[in-house]
């Protein structure tokens, strides 16, 4: 009976020194692991997503040299290094530390109309939300043109005002980007479009006004395939949507 007791005992003992040798061996590559992440170095800066914003000048905004433990950097802090340039709305950042490779994933602002200086000249893109892209060297985008806007380049600042941003979603939910040629800011803060051809017609003006901008929009686009697109007889020289649910046409211009 005691010669059993020693034998299981002798077990126990076994097992609880070999669990004890699973978990110190676990805490142990647990410990050279933790301590292996707090002084992996960066060797290369990767980057992705990239069309306008050149992946030197992304890594030059990273300010993150070789050889800077990857422990040390502030992810969130990075992308918005990144995104400070001008063609980039957002960037997400990865440590890699497997690879020693931090990694930049970038989006790019996507240009909703083209802004034209007091010469006729193009000046920069502008996104949906009012922010200004320099003009790239070698793509063009088809988009409504900007008169009338008058502010400056700045590559961080919205040059839009709300008023003009509404008119870039209101375009964008009614899909009608393709209808409209021009839109032109007066200095009343009103808002005047230019519409592309459409049917026999020419490029007409469009008294749009403020507020309301979505369904304006919308009356435009019927009316534009049910009108404009049908009628031969060029009796339109102007269209009014300044009154809400309505729409005015006129044989002249009132301004011309």
């Amino acid at each position: 009976m005691n010669y059993d007791r020693v034998k299981t005992y002798g077990h126990l003992a076994l097992r609880l020194f070999g669990l004890a040798a699973v978990v110190g061996g676990v805490l142990v590559l647990g410990l050279l692991g933790w301590q292996w992440q707090t002084t992996v170095e960066v060797e290369r800066i990767t980057v992705a997503g990239t069309t306008h914003a050149p992946a030197d000048t992304v890594r030059h905004l990273t300010r993150v040299d070789s050889g800077t433990v990857m422990e040390a950097i502030d992810a969130s802090l990075v992308a918005d290094r990144v995104s400070r340039h001008p063609w980039i709305e957002r960037a997400d950042v990865t440590k890699k530390r497997a690879r020693r490779t931090l990694h930049v994933t970038v989006t790019e602002r996507v240009p909703a109309a083209l802004a034209i200086d007091a010469q006729g000249d193009p000046a920069y893109y502008l996104d949906r939300h009012g922010y200004a892209m320099p003009l790239p060297h070698s793509t063009s985008y088809d988009v409504p043109l900007v008169r009338g806007l008058g502010a400056a380049y700045h590559p961080v600042q919205q040059l839009a005002p709300p008023f003009l941003r509404d008119v870039f979603s209101a375009l964008d939910a009614t899909d009608t980007d393709a209808l409209v040629d021009a839109i032109v800011v007066e200095p009343d803060s009103s808002v005047r479009l230019v519409t592309a051809p459409v049917g026999d017609y020419g490029a007409l003006p469009v008294r749009l006004g403020t507020g309301n901008v979505v369904p304006k929009l919308r009356h435009l686009r019927v009316f534009a395939q049910q009108v404009l697109a049908t009628q031969s007889d060029n009796k339109i020289a102007e269209i009014d949507l300044r009154f809400d649910g309505q729409i005015v046409t006129r044989k002249h211009p009132l301004d011309g």
